[in-house]
Order: structure tokens, then sequence, then C-alpha cells
């Protein structure tokens, strides 16, 4: 168990964060977003879409860590108890 919270701690299992953001299946809003720059000077979309994708990767992997700490803290407690 320590070692799955290690690896997840270091980034070494992002194989556990899901797809990557503004990539296939796309979710509705990612469908919303990709209209709109569909709409835009390709250069300008290209470079708005990549920013996108930054700031929704930054945004799971900080969510992402949230709930590991979440659960590995509710598990220690968990075991505390018994």
């Amino acid at each position: 168990m320590f070692d799955i919270l290690t690896a997840l701690q270091y980034g070494e299992l992002t194989g556990l964060q899901g797809k990557p953001p503004m990539e296939a299946p796309y979710t509705i809003a990612e469908e919303r977003i990709l209209r709109q720059l569909h709409a835009l000077e390709p250069k300008t979309a290209e470079t708005f879409q990549h920013e996108i994708q930054v700031l929704a990767r930054e945004q799971r992997d900080a969510a992402f860590h949230t709930g590991v700490r979440f659960g590995a803290q509710l598990m220690a407690q968990l075991m505390d108890e018994f």
C-alpha cells in the first residue's frame, strides 16, 4: 500500500488520472470549447487549445492529488479505529 501511495505522490501512476484534456472522446464542455476554437483563425485556435490543455491538466492533477491525500487520510483514520 505504501508503494502505491508513494508512486501516486511522485506522479508515477499517471494512468490513473483519466484521459488527457481536449482529446477524444470529448466531454460536453470540451465539445463546446472546440466549436468556439474552430471559429477562430487556425494559429490562434491552436495556441488557445494548448493553453486550455495546460490549465486543464494542472487542475486535473491538483484534484487527483487532493483525492489521493483525502483517501489516504481516511484510510489511516479507519485503520486507527480497528
